[in-house]
């Protein structure tokens, strides 16, 4: 092991031992930001891996110590420190919101029953009709949508219809059994048509966002009791969509270019040797070894993804076929900034958009939460979701459409306060 890999596991070990300090300081804030967490216990041990040396096979080149890991560990210590400054800094003012009535009773519960019953059965159906991913080896979750009997339920519901577990969340403290029952049949649907982790990871954490935020210490207390049954879930989990993979990669055998063919190699590669690659390739080529010119156009974050992609791919050939796919590579949030702007601008655009964008979503979602406005939270819950994705992936283009429901929410408020007064 070298200076270098030293270097590399130390940053880690530090940003691991920060996270376990907010998981015990603050359980539900931890919980908000997990996905965000989740990003970086996935990019972190790549970059170590992808720095160790290795072929990148979608960029076409070989890797190196880049300072990379290190800068990656710096840009998540400080996210997380200044989301939590966010909130307690909010968490000083006064939070008004309400609740939808029909003849002075809430009618909340209701609507949401129906829509979750409504939107399952609407897609269950489409499934029915379509070629479904689990049957169809010619087929993944980036294809099924295009080749499904009615594609513009996409556009409505999205991808995997993340909100329908969220509201399930919303409803379990007093709705146990209906909440259980429909989130096993969400987690089927997203298996047929392909959603294998994502839908598992997305949708537990959409499921119990809601249920840590109201009853954090009661979730401590549960998980010490039933350590072991939550453990054997995840563990039978696992091994289940590591069988589906398996075969999946068995069947499409995808990095046999670079004369990957094990499945478990493949595997291995996809988890470690990918995740990571556009940051390190950024911060290689941006902040580093500074062999291109910065963009200084900002507007490149609405679709950062894109550019990263049309950065980074080694041809034409690899982005035509992952837009013939519907694939996309990953993590293009934050290697799009160093592309954008010089190092110390692009952490202060960054903590710009952690206090405006995430960290002031996220505090509006726990107080929705906290105060029982039930819709209002599911809705601030997509606009969230987008957030994450933006914070992930680089697409900021729908920032914009949670700006107008910001100023639309407030307006009505002020509306109301006026006419009750």
């Amino acid at each position: 092991m070298d200076i270098y890999q030293i270097i590399n596991y130390f940053s880690f070990a530090l940003y691991l031992v920060i996270c376990l300090y907010f998981v015990k300081k603050a359980l539900s804030f931890s919980f908000i930001y997990g996905l965000i967490i989740f990003q970086s216990l996935t990019i972190l041990p790549s970059l170590i891996y992808i720095e160790s040396g290795i072929y990148i096979n979608e960029q076409g080149r070989n890797s190196y110590f880049s300072w990379a890991t290190v800068i990656t560990c710096i840009y998540f210590i400080i996210t997380l420190f200044i989301l939590y400054l966010t909130h307690k800094q909010l968490d000083r003012y006064n939070f008004k919101t309400f609740t939808f009535t029909y003849k002075g009773k809430n009618v909340e519960n209701l609507i949401l029953k129906s829509l979750v019953i409504g939107v399952l059965s609407i897609l269950l159906f489409n499934a029915s009709l379509s070629p479904l991913p689990l049957f169809d080896m010619s087929l993944s979750r980036f294809t099924y949508w295009s080749n499904s009997k009615f594609p513009f339920l996409n556009t409505i519901f999205g991808n995997t219809a993340s909100f329908i577990p969220f509201i399930l969340g919303i409803l379990a403290p007093k709705n146990k059994r209906f909440s259980t029952i429909l989130l096993i049949i969400y987690f089927f649907y997203n298996f047929l048509i392909g959603q294998k982790f994502s839908p598992i990871l997305n949708g537990s954490f959409s499921f119990f966002l809601p249920i840590v935020i109201m009853n954090g210490n009661k979730v401590k207390q549960i998980i010490k009791k039933r350590f072991l049954l939550i453990a054997s879930i995840l563990s039978i989990s696992g091994f289940i969509i590591y069988q589906v993979i398996y075969a999946k990669y068995e069947a499409r055998v995808p990095f046999a270019n670079i004369k990957i063919y094990d499945p478990d190699e493949a595997i291995f590669y996809r988890i470690f040797g990918l995740q990571g690659h556009l940051m390190w390739g950024s911060t290689e080529r941006f902040v580093v070894e500074g062999s291109k010119p910065l963009s200084y156009d900002p507007t490149e974050l609405l679709y950062g993804m894109k550019h990263m992609m049309a950065e980074f791919a080694y041809s034409n050939d690899v982005l035509y076929h992952n837009a013939k796919g519907g694939f996309n590579f990953t993590n293009a949030y934050p290697g799009i900034l160093f592309k954008i702007f010089p190092v110390p601008i692009a952490f202060g655009t960054h903590l710009l958009l952690s206090i405006t964008l995430l960290g002031f979503s996220g505090w509006i979602l726990k107080k929705f939460v906290l105060n029982n406005a039930k819709i209002l939270a599911v809705i601030t819950f997509q606009f969230y979701i987008w957030l994450i994705y933006a914070f992930t992936m680089g697409y900021f283009y729908k920032a914009f459409y949670i700006s107008i429901f910001l100023i639309v929410y407030f307006v009505f408020l002020k509306i109301l306060k006026n006419r009750y007064r």
